[in-house]
């Protein structure tokens, strides 16, 4: 089964330039998921906790994942320990997946990060990581998170015989996307650009006529990094992968 890999470049460019290894990271503190403050947790019997959830944009079967902790050599400090982690389908019944230990960075350029918890084929769509302690740290963080993910979208069977379609190109993209939909039916189109956090970034609409529309979409705006495309016709809806160049 071909894997889809998923990387958290967490409040940065998801693609890096001049690294010499595969797995090596910034070593910029300020490249990541930084917490100095508690808050109410999404789980609410968690109480007031440093924590992070993602959202994934549509329901995945993971597997491993991999963590790079905080790697600045002045805050290695700020580093996550221990903590658990919480996934849900719907991001109110959540199910624990265990307790884990993250090992704390080397604060080197070389530094690759280790493998973190295994979800075992789970199936998920937000992800909610609450750490308890850190390496002594005043804040609590970490630079970025991997997901392997098997790439297949959970829909219904009625929406899998649907002939909604997505393409785009190109892909990589820089200045402008163009999406090429294409539908049976002549109603209108709802999309949106949400970016790897889950944040929306773009939304608009179209009236389609059947067969293929071209849309063409400027985005000088949007960092570096990888976005989804979602479009919704009715009860139909479609996922796209792209990437910011």
């Amino acid at each position: 089964m071909k894997k889809l890999f998923i990387t958290f470049a967490l409040l940065t460019s998801l693609l890096s330039s001049g690294q010499c290894l595969e797995n090596r990271h910034n070593t910029n503190w300020f490249d990541g998921w930084v917490s100095c403050n508690t808050s109410p947790n999404p789980i609410s019997s968690y109480g007031n906790t440093h924590w992070i959830k993602y959202d994934l944009g549509h329901v995945y079967t993971i597997y491993k994942t991999k963590l790079w902790n905080t790697n600045d050599p002045s805050h290695l400090d700020y580093g996550i320990m221990n903590y658990t982690i919480d996934y849900s389908i719907d991001g109110n019944t959540w199910t624990n997946l265990g307790s884990f230990t993250a090992n704390q960075a080397t604060g080197l350029p070389q530094y690759e990060g280790d493998f973190g918890a295994d979800f075992n084929g789970a199936s998920a769509r937000y992800v909610l990581i609450t750490p308890s302690s850190n390496y002594g740290g005043s804040c609590y963080g970490f630079s970025e998170l991997l997901f392997n993910l098997d790439g297949t979208l959970t829909v219904s069977e009625d929406e899998l015989n649907n002939d909604l379609t997505i393409q785009s190109f190109p892909n990589p993209f820089s200045d402008e996307i163009t999406l090429l939909i294409n539908t049976p039916i002549n109603d209108k189109i709802n999309y949106k650009i949400i970016d790897i956090l889950g944040r929306e970034v773009l939304k608009n609409s179209l009236t389609t006529v059947t067969d293929t529309n071209a849309i063409a979409i400027n985005t000088k705006n949007l960092k570096t990094g990888v976005y989804f495309v979602q479009i919704q016709q009715g009860k139909y809806q479609k996922s796209l992968k792209i990437i910011k160049k």
